[in-house]
């Protein structure tokens, strides 16, 4: 039997993370580049929250069976915090996020035009203060740290598609932050334009206190709902009727009976029969009988 946590597994993990990032830096810092050019700059943020939002979505969506799809130390560093990642797995990550990005961005001046730079280097503008800077990178990378944590460890019906909410929140941290930061939120796409673009700009550290800052807050916001058991109180939220609504209530709140027996039928019929304080749900599958009886005492 494979062991989930060896360092087989750990390494495909990471080399899926390297991937991802590489594929992930090569859409979105390649298409910011080109749609910004494309306009002569008039595109601003809503072209550069697109190209990242956009290209985040279909990378997540293809690596996140694999890896996770971090793509990000900040995100990362979070789950380190809140137990998803132990620390060898962190490790591995984080290096392999840094090459990733390094090698997607170099991707990208390598299959344009010599003339053209690389134009997404992140540096403070329009009047942008240093603690103001800072805390703009902190609360977004808060933001998209916790989205992740509560689309991803928090598992429910809409899991399998967290490739969307995640490249949303991409999307709105980019269009907020583009025009004072050049939106970093993520210490690897900062470090890899400036190593490819040869220029770091002296505001540099920002770009990683900032982002994993925000993302040991993220974290400690998911623990601490997970403390107070957030998810006894929203019992059923998930639910597809009101059986299940009800059963899921009284799971918390009273007692549940459940029994199973053979069933070789191969048709499928529901009853279901409700009341303030009982539900009952008869399931009559192909491959068995549930008869499952929930009484509460709300």
């Amino acid at each position: 039997m494979r062991s989930h946590g060896s360092a087989k597994g750990w390494a495909i993990q990471s080399l899926a993370e390297l991937i991802g990032t590489a594929m992930y830096m090569y859409l979105a810092i390649g298409g910011a580049d080109a749609v910004n050019r494309a306009t002569n700059g008039q595109s601003g943020a809503l072209g550069q929250a697109f190209a990242f939002g956009i290209a985040l979505i279909v990378t997540a969506w293809a690596f996140f069976r694999i890896s996770g799809a971090h793509f990000n130390p900040a995100i990362s560093f979070s789950s380190l915090i809140t137990g998803h990642l132990n620390i060898p797995k962190f490790v591995m990550y984080f290096i392999a996020q840094i090459l990733g990005a390094m090698l997607g961005i170099a991707l990208v001046r390598g299959t344009t035009p010599s003339s053209e730079t690389i134009g997404q280097v992140n540096e403070l503008a329009n009047g942008q203060g240093i603690a103001r800077g800072f805390f703009l990178e902190f609360f977004l990378t808060t933001i998209l740290c916790f989205v992740y944590h509560m689309i991803v460890h928090e598992k429910n019906r809409s899991t399998f598609m967290s490739a969307l909410p995640y490249g949303l929140a991409i999307f709105s941290c980019h269009l907020f932050a583009y025009r004072y930061t050049t939106a970093a939120i993520n210490p690897a796409r900062a470090f890899g334009t400036s190593v490819v673009a040869r220029w770091f700009s002296r505001d540099h550290w920002i770009f990683w206190f900032g982002p994993l800052c925000g993302a040991i807050l993220a974290a400690s916001l998911h623990i601490l709902f997970r403390y107070l058991d957030f998810d006894y109180y929203s019992a059923g939220i998930d639910a597809e009727n009101q059986a299940q609504y009800q059963r899921a209530q009284n799971a918390v709140n009273g007692t549940k009976q459940t029994n199973t027996s053979p069933n070789n039928g191969g048709h499928y019929d529901q009853n279901v029969n409700y009341s303030d304080n009982n539900a009952s749900y008869n399931n009559n599958g192909q491959h068995h009988t549930t008869n499952t009886t929930a009484t509460g005492g709300r």
